[in-house]
């Protein structure tokens, strides 16, 4: 048994047709069709059901093939162990992270890290936290920051920090004259907020319909980058993490009262994974910038 063959049957179940993975695989079907039948011989089983339109796995190939794919996990892992450079004068490093934290966390993150580690490439990849519980287990990811969920299996979650939003506006906006601000005095603020898709947007709704609050939301929208630059330029006001003003000279948060409630920030590792010199090396930096995050508190 080759692994072509396993990388054939995963084609054909994934496409759901021998044309279609014949074509995505750069093979003649009719090749692909005989590589499968001998597999089926060695097998001794049938692993696919041909009787529809769409080719299906049989209850055996559906077993078979999560094997298979656990498999070809672990194949991937020892291919990049094998190249791994302890010395980390070269490496990759896939970190997938929730858009929340692109407003404070990651880009000093990586600018930190890549002035240590210059040698080593990072791919920073945006995802909703469902996707990347999904890319950990699939070892599309390397490591992932993201908020705790205790429905997390297969997964393993290192604390970081619990994560505040607060009132954020530019340091010379009236409103920054109080040190607390109460929830109910926001609804005479213009706002720019998140739009609904986001997990912080969702807190903030809750948190406002919980005490009564409705707030004059002038904009929405889906970057961070435009969220906070339209707060710097002008008299809107925000509610993100407090973070945000750390490394912002023209910004400044003010707690709210009542508070919503922190969230959990965690790094998340597949459970039993390789862990690669430059993800060991990013996990060293991640905990001492948490931990000077913290001192800013």
């Amino acid at each position: 048994m080759l692994l072509r063959h396993l990388r054939y049957l995963s084609a054909v179940v994934e496409h759901g047709s021998f044309t279609r993975a014949a074509q995505a695989l750069h093979v003649s079907q009719p090749a692909l069709s005989q590589q499968i039948r001998q597999l089926e011989g060695q097998l001794g089983v049938q692993l696919l059901d041909r009787s529809g339109k769409a080719v299906r796995a049989t209850d055996a190939g559906a077993t078979y093939l999560s094997h298979i794919h656990r498999a070809f996990r672990e194949i991937e892992a020892a291919s990049r162990a094998a190249q791994d450079v302890n010395d980390l004068s070269s490496g990759r490093l896939r970190l997938g992270f929730t858009p929340s934290f692109s407003g404070y966390l990651i880009a000093p993150l990586a600018r930190r890290f890549r002035e240590r580690y210059p040698g080593i490439t990072l791919d920073l990849i945006a995802l909703s936290q469902d996707e990347i519980e999904t890319d950990l287990a699939d070892d599309n990811l390397d490591c992932a920051i993201a908020f705790w969920a205790s429905s997390v299996t297969g997964i393993v979650a290192q604390p970081l920090h619990t994560e505040r939003l607060s009132l954020i506006a530019r340091y010379d906006h009236a409103i920054i004259a109080a040190e607390t601000i109460d929830v109910a005095g926001i609804e005479r603020e213009e706002m720019v907020l998140l739009n609904g898709s986001f997990a912080t947007r969702q807190t903030i709704d809750k948190h406002f319909k919980r005490h009564g609050i409705k707030p004059n939301v002038v904009i929405e929208t889906s970057s961070m980058t435009t969220l906070i630059e339209l707060v710097q330029s002008s008299s809107l006001v925000t509610v993100l993490p407090d973070a945000v003003a750390f490394e912002r000279d023209d910004l400044r948060f003010r707690p709210l009262l009542p508070a919503i409630e922190e969230r959990r920030v965690v790094l998340l590792q597949r459970e039993g994974g390789y862990r690669s010199a430059a993800a060991r090396a990013f996990v060293a930096t991640l905990d001492l910038f948490v931990q000077e995050l913290g001192g800013h508190r």
